[in-house]
């Protein structure tokens, strides 16, 4: 059946498909080119180059230029009457318009299905956005509170440093003022006994009585008492150094998980390793990729749908049944099976 242009290899599904050949019409790397080519039945198919042409979907069988009629199902290409009773005796056919109904039926149901399931994932998204906005903006708050609350007390705990060094700075300041009077009246009192000494010198006499004035001066100003100055009182701060870290360290903390997308959900779930068949058919030389889950599944292995399923193996219409292994006209199918690392 004609495909679109691929860039990978339809065989071993990995390199690139470089070659397209005609009588498949398949792509192929170089390697499954040459041993497409050193096959008994594929070895006249004409090969291009994929980048040079452009496959065309084809209305008549190239063999018998009659017009396709069914489809082979498990060789998947379009026959016509006279290729069922050629390459594609056995093999379960299928009628074009049963085909394009149960695709048709099928891409209604899918598209269906893919609109419901996008609504509802916006519908869900929406959702999911109103919450999660709702959230950050209560974490925002609860933040918000909790910044002020760390505020306040800060404000509170410097309003009582500031009352606490007002207070003692006032006691400070009352002593100050008293030693400060005390020296004010040791000045008045100096200057008092000048004035009495300058008064005695003006005196022209000289007698006892100036003697005796002298002493009891003398007395006095010996009397007069002039207090040392004290220590002077100091008012210093320390800052204690703070970082932005250790006021982060004061408040809570917040947990914003991220949006996990279905591929990385995926990712993360993907099997170690899937089982890989190739398909052969030794009449009509058509290859093709299946897969099944693990090296032991059911499903393309033993399953209903696998080239080696009861609908293949014992059942009437199968590649490999009655009329296929035990008759003159059935194909012989073989399987190639492999380990692939999943990426």
């Amino acid at each position: 059946m004609a495909q679109a242009a691929s860039k990978t290899c339809e065989i071993c599904v990995s390199a690139p498909g470089s070659w397209y050949c005609l009588d498949c019409e398949q792509h192929y790397c170089e390697n499954c080119k040459i041993l497409h080519s050193r096959q008994r039945l594929s070895t006249n198919h004409e090969f291009k180059k994929a980048s040079d042409f452009i496959p065309e979907v084809k209305s008549k069988c190239n063999d018998h230029n009659e017009a396709f009629s069914f489809v082979c199902v498990p060789c998947d290409v379009p026959v016509c009457v006279c290729c069922v009773t050629e390459k594609h005796n056995g093999h379960k056919l299928s009628q074009f318009k049963d085909i394009i109904v149960q695709l048709k039926t099928k891409i209604e149901e899918d598209i269906s299905t893919k609109i419901n399931k996008a609504r509802e994932n916006v519908s869900r998204l929406e959702q999911n956005r109103s919450a999660f906005n709702g959230q950050v903006e209560t974490v925002i708050k609860s933040i918000t509170e909790e910044g002020n609350k760390l505020k306040s007390m800060i404000d509170r705990c410097t309003a009582k440093r500031i009352a606490s060094i007002q207070e003692k700075a006032r006691y400070e300041s009352k002593r100050l003022s008293a030693i400060l009077s005390d020296h004010k009246i040791a000045v008045e009192n100096a200057n008092a006994l000048n004035n009495r000494k300058t008064s005695i010198e003006e005196q022209s006499r000289i007698d006892g009585s100036l003697i005796k004035m002298l002493i009891t001066l003398n007395k006095d100003i010996d009397k007069l008492e002039v207090c040392p100055l004290p220590e002077f009182q100091s008012a210093t701060y320390t800052p204690k150094i703070v970082n932005e870290n250790d006021i982060s360290q004061l408040l809570g903390t917040f947990n914003l998980s991220k949006t996990k997308t279905e591929t990385n959900i995926k990712k993360s779930e993907m099997r170690p390793s899937e089982r890989k068949q190739l398909y052969y058919c030794s009449k009509c030389g058509k290859q093709k990729i299946t897969y099944a889950e693990g090296p032991n599944s059911d499903e393309g292995l033993n399953g209903d749908e696998g080239p080696n399923s009861d609908e293949g193996t014992n059942g009437d219409e199968g590649p490999n049944s009655d009329a296929g292994s035990n008759g003159d006209k059935g194909p012989n199918i073989s399987i190639v099976e492999g380990n692939v690392q999943a990426n």
